[in-house]
């Protein structure tokens, strides 16, 4: 007798019903793009510049308008209608020209929005209270980009940076859309990755007894501040553990595990490198520096530096040059140092790099933040290597942490003695930057 098998009937059943119900959610959401894209200017905001750096989404474009205007923003609009809107600083010469903020680190704080889909559209209002929204067109070399929201809570959320062109019935246009919704973080992806400065042949200063490493001293409390963070409910990563360190060479910047790589690697949001300060002889009083992005804003900086100050009983250095507040440092690549750039490129037969004004020097701030912070390690020069991240839009924010001096004893005894005090600063610091 044969038998009659039934699953097939059932599981053709469902995939039906997938079908009608998948064809019924595209054609509301083409409906609700109808509503909101037909309402929009015929002209377009056209995207120059995009990019992420930590949690801040950036815009840069402009309007092929002249005309004066009363008001301009950005507007973050969902299915509903309802919109999130950011001010934009805007000037006008033969175009209207746009961006988000002046700082790279202050854009649309992509942590702080909610789930769901939203449109991003320009909206202009005119000197008579007219009000017309236009959207964007992206004309970047830089497409589609997700993004994936700090921990809290052991909850996250991926974000879809998405760039289409919608096409149904008399709208034809092209458009942005931020997709927001919950999941749970990959394996491969991490908030924070602590460096803890040199390593392998790399020892860093050295105490003027020649009794203490700068690199043994950074692992130590780069793995003690990563258990303090991911007491936070943070996710962290090291650059270097201290279980390859022989491997390790006084170049290994770049390539695949590199140190510059590795945060571009998990797609962290934060860097925190930590470093020893030194100089070729003692002295009686140093303190902590840290040394921040440029065109940046510098609230998380100075919050590091104050706490490490306060919970390890220690002080600001006296260092002036590059300074920007008490503890707080800005150092960029000075015209010197560009041409002393351009002449090793010329000694050693490669073309000199193009270095814009306002880069970083440290590379561990500039090449980990791509084009936000003008990298430019493209693998010219071989003795370096290539980051593959130097021109990506995506970047990591990236400060680098002098505790102190090596070669001053006060400093010395203090992070030798007092590292619960250290890692505390820092992490409360975290704490509240991140808002956990």
């Amino acid at each position: 007798m044969k038998k009659v098998i039934k699953y097939p009937l059932v599981l053709l059943f469902f995939c039906i019903l997938g079908f009608i119900l998948y064809s019924l959610f595209i054609d509301t959401e083409k409906k609700e793009m109808n509503k909101i894209l037909k309402n929009t200017n015929d002209d377009y905001a056209i995207i120059d510049k995009y990019f992420i750096y930590g949690r801040s989404l950036n815009i840069e474009g402009h309007i092929d308008m002249v005309e004066e205007i009363k008001d301009i923003s950005l507007v973050l609009k969902n299915f509903n209608e309802e919109e999130i809107e950011y001010d934009l600083k805007y000037e006008i010469n033969d175009k209207l020209e746009f961006k988000i903020s002046d700082e790279i680190n202050t854009g649309i704080n992509l942590d702080n929005i909610d789930v769901g889909n939203y449109y991003v559209l320009v909206k202009i209002t005119s000197n008579d209270e007219t009000i017309n929204y236009y959207s964007i067109k992206n004309e970047t070399e830089y497409k589609n980009n997700e993004y994936y929201t700090i921990t809290k809570n052991d909850k996250n959320n991926k974000i879809l940076i998405d760039f289409g062109k919608y096409n149904l019935e008399e709208i034809k246009k092209e458009y942005m859309i931020l997709k927001v919704k919950k999941v749970n973080l990959p394996e491969n992806v991490y908030d924070i990755v602590i460096d803890p400065g040199h390593g392998g042949k790399d020892s860093g200063a050295l105490s003027l007894d020649e009794k203490y490493y700068e690199s043994e001293i950074t692992l130590d409390y780069g793995k003690t501040l990563k258990e303090s963070l991911e007491k936070l409910g943070l996710k962290v990563k090291l650059t270097r553990d201290g279980t390859n360190e022989e491997e390790l060479g006084i170049y290994d910047a770049y390539g695949k595990n590199g140190r510059a790589v590795i945060p571009n690697n998990v797609k962290a949001k934060y860097v925190l490198s930590i470093h020893l300060n030194s100089l070729p002889y003692k002295i009686r009083t140093g303190g902590v520096e840290v040394y921040a992005p440029t065109l940046s804003n510098l609230d998380f900086a100075k919050s590091l530096a104050d706490n490490i100050v306060e919970y390890a009983n220690t002080n600001y250095s006296l260092g002036s040059t590059f300074k920007e507040d008490d503890g707080v440092y800005v150092r960029y690549l000075t015209d010197d140092d560009i041409e002393s750039s351009i002449v090793e490129a010329h000694n050693n037969n490669y073309e000199p790099y193009d270095i814009k004004p306002n880069t970083p020097y440290y590379f561990m701030i500039r090449e980990i933040g791509g084009i936000a912070t003008h990298a430019y390690v493209d693998g010219r020069n071989t003795d370096y290597g290539e980051n593959p991240y130097y021109d990506s839009n995506f970047g990591a924010e990236t400060y680098l942490l002098e505790l102190g001096y090596i070669v001053c004893d006060k400093d010395l005894n203090n992070i030798l003695n007092n590292k619960e005090g250290y890692i505390e600063g820092i992490t409360e610091a975290v704490k509240n930057y991140l808002e956990i």
